[in-house]
């Protein structure tokens, strides 16, 4: 990936911190200044935290897509569904159509690590020049850094610090 890419990923420790909510909070504050800034985020909960069952969020249009399958109960497996990601993904495919200033992909995680999930999604948008925010948990750090190279920005759990980033990057700065 080249040095001009603009990628960055809020890094955030575990579930119970409200990661998705910052970044719906980022979007929207974004979004009243008159930039488009458009793309999936997880569905959130009264507390702000990742609602479950587990939905994602078209930000411009509010539509959810349901991405987790019922396993049971008593089931340890992963719930996630990958045909309602499938579907999800045809919303950030879309921003290739009509590139928003920034685009928000929910995750750089596990189906990203192997190869599923938005990873194809996240080199689309980026060969594309549009600017890309998304999370990545610490414990997939070194993943990220693997896909991202020296492209990869890696941002605090900070308001102030990811908007001073978008700024930068909406600003061409």
């Amino acid at each position: 990936m080249s040095a001009q890419l603009n990628f960055a990923a809020i890094i955030y420790d575990s579930d119970e911190q409200a990661v998705d909510k910052l970044l719906h909070k980022v979007a929207a504050t974004l979004s009243r200044r008159g930039d488009r800034v458009a793309g999936l985020s997880m569905a959130l909960n009264e507390h702000g935290l990742r609602r479950e069952p587990m939905a994602l969020q078209d930000l411009e249009t509010g539509q959810e897509y349901s991405i987790a399958q019922n396993l049971g109960k008593e089931s340890q497996s992963c719930c996630l569904d990958p045909r309602g990601l499938a579907d999800a993904t045809s919303v950030i495919r879309g921003l290739l159509e009509q590139p928003p200033k920034l685009a928000v992909v929910n995750r750089f995680g596990q189906q990203e690590i192997g190869g599923n999930g938005f990873r194809a999604e996240f080199v689309q948008l980026l060969a594309a020049g549009i600017p890309v925010l998304t999370v990545v948990k610490r414990k997939f750090l070194s993943q990220w850094h693997d896909f991202g190279g020296e492209t990869a920005v890696d941002l605090p759990f900070s308001e102030a610090a990811v908007l001073h980033w978008c700024d930068g990057v909406l600003r061409g700065q």
